[in-house]
């Protein structure tokens, strides 16, 4: 049994013989999660490793129940190949995307398909708490998917972790989750790898498995919610920063004369876009289905006016092929954000027009994906 926590820093390269053969592993893997199928030649090809080494790799990943053989391809001529695809029904992992009023936990295959779905909003309050809760819901999970083809326990959150700002805590956050230390706890109660990681870069990992960004490497992810958070994907991996807390985008500084944030600086891009911020203007009782409501519409333009120079910053800074939005705002209300926004500011990425801003197609649960998404990742890159 074995437990993990996000590294310290993020290697960009596979720099040992040990890290070449996880990354080729990840690009089969990705290969054939972006076309479902390919014979073994053809993931040559794709992927440009060599035949060989395409032969070894999918010989391990069978043994471990990871790939199957789909059958030959017909052909007209000569012997057809054999093609191979994931698995599915090879393992399953549980993703937990909570924050400081609800609880999403589903259980997913290794196509990314849902298999089940919890629900909780009466939360625990300490660590000790939350160590049996998150033991319970995984002892219920492997109850009625077998505990031998669990993969892991993915829990993300709103971030930052291990950092105590001089104001208020994190929107939506959650005062036992915010430290790493609670992941060898939770491991060894649970018998599985357990990984936490803030909301942001979990749905920015989900969506490069499952949804907008398959067919991309290079990408920023703005997570609208409670708060606002980013992930960054380089090269096809997040980068975590040197403690894990990379993608503060809602901490962009957008005028230095605003409002007071809870981290010590004013005018951060949280304050204008979350919905924290959204029910602070507009008050706690606001109906968010009246998205018609004159207030609402000052406050929508208003946040998308915010967003636009924290998003021209972003890619002065990273480049990134595309921006995608999402998160746990309702999806009507992220259209209208993205509506607001109009022509996007210039930046080095402008030649890219608005096709460079993408909105997500996994809705709500896309934290919860992404959580799941982090001990399958970590299970198929293992040598």
């Amino acid at each position: 049994m074995s437990n993990r926590s996000i590294p310290e820093s993020s290697q960009l390269s596979a720099n040992t013989p040990a890290d070449m053969r996880s990354h080729n592993r990840r690009v089969i893997l990705h290969a054939l999660r972006l076309h479902g199928s390919l014979s073994r030649a053809e993931l040559a090809r794709t992927t440009g490793l060599t035949p060989q080494a395409v032969a070894n790799i999918v010989e391990g990943l069978e043994a471990a129940g990871l790939v199957r053989q789909a059958g030959r391809r017909r052909s007209s001529r000569g012997q057809p190949p054999i093609e191979i695809e994931i698995s599915k029904d090879g393992g399953y992992a549980l993703g937990i995307r909570v924050d400081d009023s609800h609880l999403l936990a589903v259980a997913v295959n290794l196509v990314g398909e849902v298999i089940e779905t919890r629900r909780d909003a009466r939360l625990p309050r300490d660590t000790g708490e939350w160590v049996d809760y998150v033991a319970e819901i995984h002892v219920g999970f492997a109850e009625r998917h077998n505990v031998d083809r669990c993969l892991g326990v993915g829990i993300v959150t709103p971030g930052p972790f291990d950092v105590d700002w001089p104001g208020i805590p994190s929107p939506g956050s959650v005062r036992a989750l915010q430290s790493r230390n609670i992941v060898e706890r939770i491991a060894l109660r649970t018998g599985v790898d357990v990984f936490l990681e803030n909301d942001a870069t979990a749905a920015a990992i989900g969506e490069r498995l499952y949804g907008e960004a398959k067919d991309v490497n290079n990408f920023f992810y703005v997570f609208v919610g409670e708060g606002v958070g980013g992930g960054i994907v380089i090269r096809g991996q997040p980068y975590r920063g040197f403690r894990g807390n990379a993608g503060e985008f809602g901490h962009i500084i957008v005028d230095p004369a605003g409002p007071q944030c809870y981290c010590g600086n004013k005018g951060c891009l949280g304050e204008y876009l979350s919905l924290a911020s959204m029910r602070q203007s507009l008050g706690p009782d606001f109906d968010l289905s009246d998205g018609n409501h004159p207030d609402f519409t000052r406050w929508i333009l208003q946040a998308a006016q915010a967003l636009s120079v924290g998003l021209a910053s972003v890619e002065n800074l990273f480049d990134p092929e595309i921006v995608i939005i999402g998160g746990t705002a309702p999806t009507w209300m992220l259209n209208r954000l993205v509506e607001a926004l109009g022509t996007l500011r210039p930046s080095v990425r402008q030649d890219g027009g608005q096709q460079r801003l993408r909105l997500s197609k996994l809705g709500e649960e896309s934290g919860a994906l992404g959580a799941a998404a982090l001990p399958i990742l970590a299970a198929t890159s293992s040598v």
